[in-house]
């Protein structure tokens, strides 16, 4: 069995309105970094300025996209005597392989807790149960009612 490690499983599509909504908004806002640029451009006469308006919100853009997109693919697989936990740092993917029997408790945890490790959703009280051996950290799964009664067996 296999489970999305950052959202339910199977992952909910937004619709199309929702998709057209977000395009729209973010053309607007890179329209105003387009219009501080000209005015460094034009006014300014300042190259550099110019091309650091653009250059900061594209580089945060990407840095966003790969963010969400690592979370997006992580996921927690279940097999016979073991989990295998895929996660990707920037892209890279991380494999770990857990026996069932070196988990000794799980905890529910807020996404902003010190306690849960790695990319997290920490806003709005997402929360996450975190597996542990004793007190070595394992790995994370969304708490969703669904993880939850699979994961009951751990869950203090």
């Amino acid at each position: 069995m296999r489970l999305n490690t950052h959202n339910a499983t199977p992952k909910i599509r937004n619709s199309k309105t929702i998709n057209i909504l977000l395009i729209i908004s973010a053309v607007l806002i890179y329209s105003m970094f387009g219009l501080g640029a000209f005015c460094c451009f034009y006014y300014a006469k300042s190259f550099a300025g110019g091309m650091m308006v653009i250059f900061i919100p594209v580089l945060f853009t990407i840095a966003l996209l790969i963010y969400f997109k690592d979370m997006e693919k992580a996921y927690v697989e279940i097999k016979e005597k073991e989990f295998c936990v895929v996660d990707y740092y920037w892209g890279v993917k991380k494999e770990k392989h857990i026996s069932i029997s070196d988990v000794t408790s799980a905890e529910v945890c807020l996404g902003n807790s010190l306690k849960v490790k790695g990319y997290r959703f920490s806003a709005f009280g997402w929360r996450y149960i975190v597996f542990r051996n004793d007190k070595k950290y394992l790995f994370k799964i969304i708490y969703l009612p669904e993880t939850a009664e699979i994961f009951k067996q751990y869950i203090r």
